[in-house]
């Protein structure tokens, strides 16, 4: 029993660990140079005091994907990690089968590793410093959501990076003491107990790679943790990125003194990053090809309703990273929403069967109130006009005693469902804005929600589509052309097939991908009007429709939140524009012959937003209907 209680005794350490000094100003962190053997790092830290808990005993309770890291018995070969040669051709190949092991992966690429043998204060050493590397004082995690794929793109082939990028992959931190550790040990945080939004991107140069790795704020909440006594049979592993968003996706780790150790030699230890290759790609068969499915964070509406701390930075980060989510609207707050779309579509399948007189009886009123017909706008593919008929509804005339609203939907019960429906997502959108003011730390006037009154004229409008069966549009009549959206928010319901989006900022090289119709939920995009309110910080989504099933009738619900006629924003472009304004340029083009489209700036039709590469053909169509390719402008255009 004593010696039971001896191997399984905690050494919990009350020790300070350093925090990112945030200068509250909304200035970046100090960028970090790494270059020509040496580091430079002025990037300001304070101290703060916590309890680092003693794993020992329990190292089964902590896993990767629960809680950021995890502890494993492994002995190696190599001991003294002294021959760069051996380390590459004998402890990589300890590692990699490792990793395999631990995480089921089919194929990992190992980047880098460092060895840490210098003292504790190895940055003051001035030049050369890098050749007496030691321990890392301060809270950080190597890799930030997008510092993540620009390292992997770093590291690897093109090919290769695109492949990793279509699993699901990790980076991880495989840490191994060289001798017995006393001095200086690693403490690692339960990812948990980390909200996204205490983590602040940081440049760091590294010599000709610029990256990204997470600074912390600090906050009392976090918990930390480590293995007292580690010995080189034991190893840690950190994940610094995990594409899966189910799991954790990070944990924070510093070096820490423990004052009962602090006149011990110096620590040694080898870090090995590397990347993990898990999941096959998750693709779908369209047109005898194999097309990406990208995947969604999904947001819970209920949760952002109440203002849940951890799921507002949820939903701030899905807006920074991808510009999409799914939101959840499975609970008592939503079920009623998901109700009045399902009345909804079935009085757009009634209109949309009504004779084309009946259905035209006001035609485009305005560019967002009336009635288009298949043809009216740009196709998805070079040569083609669009494939669906609309009908849109503003929530400005709805509102009216005697809204211009077709005769086939214009009965008292029609038109009391078309404004329980605009009704529940204004609510909704307005939700979701109110939430993004939160969580940017936006107070008073300037909060977004301040530019969207119900009561200031706006070209808000609920969009009912109905995308008919390729023999029926007609020839040359397909789909609804890549752009970004022209709103705020645009809440999207579609129960079918054929919404393509291509993701955003580093991933901008990826090709167009199909996102999955998610049951009890609705898609939400970021329009251009919130990127440039949000002085593009926040990404817009670039997508489009494509016939999935050609054969197929296919019908959505798309309403389009958008901000007081006269608000002003500055574009793209560095234009003052006001909402009304922006919304009527970029719907004439639209609706502007293809040749024009591709003359004018790509800061029209994708909102300013940047793609690398050009869209792969469309399968099934001849070569003259591949995805249009941007022209050069002519110099006296």
């Amino acid at each position: 029993m004593a010696a039971a209680q001896v191997a399984t005794a905690k050494h919990n350490v009350a020790t300070t660990l350093n925090y990112w000094d945030d200068p509250g100003d909304g200035s970046k962190p100090t960028p970090i140079f790494i270059g020509k053997g040496r580091i430079s790092n002025k990037r300001p830290h304070k101290a703060w005091d916590f309890v680092v808990s003693d794993v020992n005993g329990d190292e089964d309770k902590y896993t990767l994907d629960s809680h950021g890291f995890q502890y494993c018995q492994s002995k190696s070969d190599e001991e003294l990690f002294t021959d760069e040669q051996q380390i590459k051709q004998g402890y990589y190949a300890e590692c990699e089968a490792l990793i395999k092991s631990v995480t089921g992966a089919r194929k990992v690429h190992i980047f880098n590793h460092k060895v840490r043998r210098g003292p504790t204060q190895w940055h003051h050493l001035g030049l050369q410093n890098l050749a007496n590397r030691g321990p890392v004082t301060r809270t950080h995690v190597d890799q930030s959501y997008e510092g993540a794929e620009r390292r992997l793109r770093w590291e690897l082939p093109q090919e290769e990076a695109d492949e990793a990028v279509r699993r699901r992959y990790q980076i991880i931190n495989v840490w191994r003491p060289i001798q017995p550790i006393r001095k200086d040990p690693i403490a690692v945080a339960d990812s948990r107990s980390v909200p996204d939004g205490d983590l602040v991107g940081a440049e760091m140069t590294e010599d000709d790679f610029v990256g990204e790795s997470w600074v912390v704020r600090h906050n009392p909440a976090h918990q930390w943790y480590y293995k007292h006594g580690m010995t080189p049979q034991d190893v840690l592993l950190i994940k610094c990125f995990d594409s899966d968003e189910t799991v954790a996706r990070r944990a924070l780790h510093s070096a820490f003194e423990d004052p009962l150790y602090r006149d011990c030699e110096s620590r040694q230890s080898i870090e090995t990053n590397m990347a993990p290759v898990l999941d096959p790609p998750q693709t779908v068969d369209w047109m005898g090809k194999k097309v990406p499915v990208w995947s969604m964070p999904t947001i819970n509406y209920g949760l952002i309703l109440s203002q849940d701390p951890s799921e507002v930075d949820k939903l701030v980060n899905a807006c920074k990273e991808e510009g999409y989510f799914y939101l959840d609207l499975q609970n008592i707050d939503g079920r009623r929403m998901l109700a009045d779309q399902q009345d909804t579509l079935k009085l757009m399948k009634r209109f949309f069967d009504a004779p084309i007189e009946a259905k035209n009886e006001f035609g485009l009123i305005s560019s967002h109130l009336g009635y288009e017909p298949v043809g009216s706008r740009t196709g998805v593919a070079a040569g083609s006009k669009d494939g669906y008929e609309m009908l849109k509804v503003s929530r400005d005339e709805i509102q009216r005693d005697s809204p211009k609203i077709p005769a086939p939907v214009k009965n008292s019960g029609d038109l009391r469902i078309l404004e329980n429906s605009i009704g529940s997502c204004n609510t909704i959108t307005k939700v979701i804005l109110s939430a993004l003011s939160t969580g940017m730390g936006l107070t008073g006037a300037n909060r977004y929600e301040n530019s969207h009154k119900n009561e200031k004229p706006s070209t808000t409008t609920l969009s009912m589509m109905h995308y008919l069966p390729t023999e029926l549009a007609g020839e040359n009549r397909i789909g609804h052309q890549k752009h970004t959206d022209i709103s705020t928010l645009t809440l999207l319901f579609s129960e079918q097939w054929g919404l393509q989006v291509r993701p955003p900022g580093t991933c901008g090289a990826r090709e167009m991908g199909f996102v999955a119709p998610k049951p009890g939920c609705a898609f939400v995009h970021v329009g251009d009007s919130l990127r440039f309110a949000s002085n593009m910080q926040f990404q817009s989504c670039i997508h489009r429709v494509v016939p999935f099933d050609p054969a197929e009738h296919r019908y959505s619900i798309a309403y389009f939140l958008r901000a007081e006629d006269d608000t002003m924003f500055i574009d793209s472009e560095g234009r003052a524009i006001t909402a009304g304004q922006w919304h009527d340029e970029k719907f004439k083009a639209f609706t502007d012959p293809e040749q024009w489209q591709l003359m004018a700036p790509k800061s029209m039709i994708l909102g300013g937003m940047k793609e690398d590469g050009e869209d792969a053909p469309i399968p099934g169509l001849p070569a003259a209907h591949a995805a249009p390719a941007q022209t050069p402008v002519p110099a006296n255009a």
